[in-house]
C-alpha cells in the first residue's frame, strides 16, 4: 500500500511533465520570428552584397537561412557538409517526405491559396522548382497577402526570393510569380513543413 501511495504522486508528477514538455515543444515548432521583415531585409543586403562583389561559393547560404529567419527552421543547414545546401539540394530534400509534404503545383490556385494560409499560420513554405540539368531555384513564401499576377493570371503568394544567377533581380514582399516564369510554373511545385 505504501508503495502505492508513493507512485501515484510520482506518476502525476511524470504525466504533468511530458504534457508541459509536449505543450513547450508545439508551442515553439510553429513560429514565426517577430523581427523577421528587418532581419530578411539585412540579409538581402548582405546576399546582395556578396554577388556584387564577385559572388563566391557561399553567397547561396542566404537562401537556406532565409527559412530559418522567418520561421525558425533550420533544416536546410546540412551538418554532414557543414554549410548550407544548394537550391537543387534543398529541392531532393524536401522531395523525400520527410520533414516536408507537398501541398500542390504553382499552377493550382488553390495550392497557392493553401501556401499563403500556411505562411500565415506560421508554417514554413516555400516554392520549388528544378529544371531538368539539375539547377534548381527556391523562393520562400511570407506571411501576407495574396497578390494578383499578370503574368500567372492569378494571385499569388506573398514571397521572397535570392537569385544566385542574377542577384538584382532578388527581393522581399513580392508575389511569387516574380521568382518564376510563366514556362518554369508547371514545373514549380509548392512543400510546406510538416510541425
Amino acid at each position: 500500500m505504501k508503495l502505492n501511495k508513493h507512485l501515484k504522486p510520482g506518476l502525476t508528477n511524470a504525466i504533468f511533465i511530458t504534457l508541459f514538455l509536449s505543450s513547450f515543444t508545439l508551442s515553439f515548432g510553429q513560429t514565426v520570428n517577430s523581427n523577421w521583415q528587418q532581419e530578411l531585409s539585412q540579409s538581402l543586403e548582405a546576399f546582395i552584397g556578396c554577388e556584387s562583389s564577385g559572388g563566391n561559393n557561399q553567397c547561396y547560404k542566404y537562401l537556406g537561412q532565409s527559412v530559418n529567419t522567418v520561421y525558425k527552421v533550420n533544416d536546410f543547414y546540412s551538418k554532414e557538409s557543414g554549410r548550407y545546401m544548394f537550391p537543387n539540394e534543398i529541392a531532393d530534400f524536401v522531395s523525400n517526405g520527410g520533414k516536408w509534404e507537398i501541398i500542390g503545383h504553382a499552377y493550382d490556385k488553390d495550392a497557392l491559396n493553401k501556401a499563403q494560409d500556411y505562411a500565415n499560420s506560421k508554417k514554413a513554405t516555400i516554392a520549388v522548382y528544378k529544371a531538368a540539368d539539375g539547377q534548381g531555384h527556391v523562393a520562400l513564401i511570407l506571411p501576407g497577402d495574396l497578390q494578383a499576377s499578370g503574368s500567372w493570371g492569378i494571385k499569388v503568394p506573398n514571397s521572397a526570393s535570392f537569385f544566385l544567377s542574377d542577384y538584382q533581380k532578388s527581393y522581399i514582399g513580392k508575389g511569387l510569380s516574380y521568382a518564376f516564369t510563366k514556362d518554369m510554373l508547371k514545373d514549380v511545385v509548392v512543400y510546406g513543413r510538416k510541425y
